[in-house]
């Protein structure tokens, strides 16, 4: 017997208009084992939409019963061999990131996609990168069809072959957008030209839809690790090998200067001066001492001349080595030599007091290194500091010029420079005196110099 469980409305209708009689509302339909049974294995062909899942074996056997009536096999699957004459060779590629720091030892590595249009599979080569640490292992995913999904569980794995509508197509393949593969997330980064020019051809991709994605993270700056403190044994660059590499090395030297500057060797005469911190005996105050400066390496040696009857033996003071500043990593170089210039050399203040006339010649032809040697510097500040001290300073001339021959010695100039208020070093001085000394007769005219300075010889008159 069939049951009645529902009727639609011209039924209903009817039944009014000519029996006067009203049907009842539709009656729920009874369940059915099978149906329960298919749905629980599932064996139901949902609706479009619907979330419903298709057993692969019913589409197999629907498939092997069109054949059997005589469908093309071409038509079962889509025309394979058309898809390949008309597509040989044509990839598109894909530049993407997989990013997997979030796991332990997880890093984020560049990889390179393949989408095979003559056969639609997949390949993902990785991109090896200088320095990385890492061996070069190029093939990541080997040519095959990519599924969209592949949930831990499941009966899809990489040996199955997935059907042709589950997997990736060319249009799921979007610039900034992510690519599941087997778990792995990857992000499309960028793409070839011919990708580009192919995806809006064909699938009427906009331009703006292939833009590059910015994927470069702001790299952070590793901060520098201290070093220690240097502890006085050998050199400071021999204790820096041992800390910059597990086998040291020696340090390299500069052979532009040692080549070029191997026999320049300066020399000055110093003399030990005392300080807030150390006093000197009256026998040490007269000690003089020959200190020699390598240009080659910036090594400085000090030697004591032998004096007879003096109780002190002389002889080397101190052995040729880098000499460093107080409290300093940084050593003594030509920059702060000259005459007038103070040093401190393990704790002892040495004066420079005078050179040889090598030093003193080699750095007036050398005077754009040398500054205190450059007496065109010196006489430019003279002028500055002359102005409005024009008495002051022929007075200070007249004074010193005793015998009034109009020249100055050595120390006579100097002097009266200072009594006139007027400020430089004695290098300076000492490398004017000898521009102006052209007859070595040791003496500076004062005319030649007063005209320099821009100052007359003549006492203005009294109003």
């Amino acid at each position: 017997p069939f049951f009645l469980g529902a009727a639609d409305p011209f039924p209903r209708q009817w039944y009014e208009d000519n029996m006067s009689t009203t049907l009842q509302p539709a009656l729920p339909y009874p369940d059915d084992p099978v149906d329960q049974y298919r749905s629980t294995f599932g064996l139901t062909k949902g609706a479009k939409g619907s979330g419903g899942t298709t057993n692969q074996r019913l589409d197999d056997f629907k498939g092997y019963i069109e054949a059997r009536l005589g469908k093309p096999s071409h038509l079962l699957e889509g025309d394979k061999l058309r898809q390949f004459l008309e597509n040989n060779k044509r990839v598109l590629r894909f530049w993407c990131v997989w990013d997997d720091r979030q796991s332990m030892y997880g890093d984020r590595r560049p990889y390179v996609l393949h989408y095979f249009l003559e056969d639609d599979t997949v390949e993902i080569l990785e991109l090896n990168e200088n320095n990385s640490g890492r061996d070069p292992f190029p093939v990541f995913l080997r040519r095959t069809p990519l599924p969209k999904a592949n949930l831990r569980g499941t009966a899809t794995t990489t040996t199955q072959k997935p059907r042709k509508k589950d997997c990736y197509s060319p249009g799921d393949f979007r610039l900034g957008q992510y690519v599941n593969v087997y778990n792995r997330d990857f992000l499309l980064q960028d793409a070839d030209r011919f990708t580009k020019a192919w995806l809006m051809d064909n699938l009427g991709f906009a331009p703006e839809e292939l833009q590059p994605v910015e994927i470069r993270e702001p790299e952070s700056v590793l901060p520098k690790p201290a070093l220690p403190p240097f502890n006085g044994y050998g050199t400071l660059q021999d204790s820096l090998q041992n800390c910059l590499s597990l086998v040291p090395k020696p340090p390299r030297r500069d052979m532009h200067r040692l080549m070029n500057k191997d026999k320049i060797i300066l020399r000055f005469t110093v003399r030990m001066v005392d300080t807030d911190t150390h006093k000197h005996s009256p026998i040490d105050k007269q000690r003089r001492f020959v200190l020699s400066y390598f240009m080659m390496d910036d090594t400085i040696q000090v030697f004591e001349p032998p004096v007879r009857n003096s109780g002190i033996a002389g002889g080397k003071f101190l052995e040729r080595q880098p000499v460093y500043k107080p409290n300093s990593e940084e050593v003594y170089t030509y920059t702060g030599l000259y005459v007038g210039a103070t040093m401190e050399i393990y704790n002892r203040t040495f004066e420079l007091c005078e050179a040889d006339e090598y030093t003193y010649t080699y750095m007036e032809n050398n005077k754009h290194v040398f500054i205190m040697a450059d007496h065109e510097v010196l006489l430019k500040s003279l002028r500055a500091q002359a102005t409005g001290k024009e008495d002051a300073i022929r007075t200070a001339f007249i004074e010193f010029d005793k015998d009034g021959s109009g020249k100055l010695s050595g120390e006579d100039f100097e002097a009266a420079l200072r009594a006139a208020g007027l400020k430089f070093t004695r290098h300076q001085a000492i490398s004017l005196k000898r521009r102006l000394d052209r007859d070595r007769s040791n003496s500076v005219p004062v005319h030649e110099l007063m005209s320099l300075l821009g100052i007359s010889d003549e006492q203005p008159a009294a109003s």
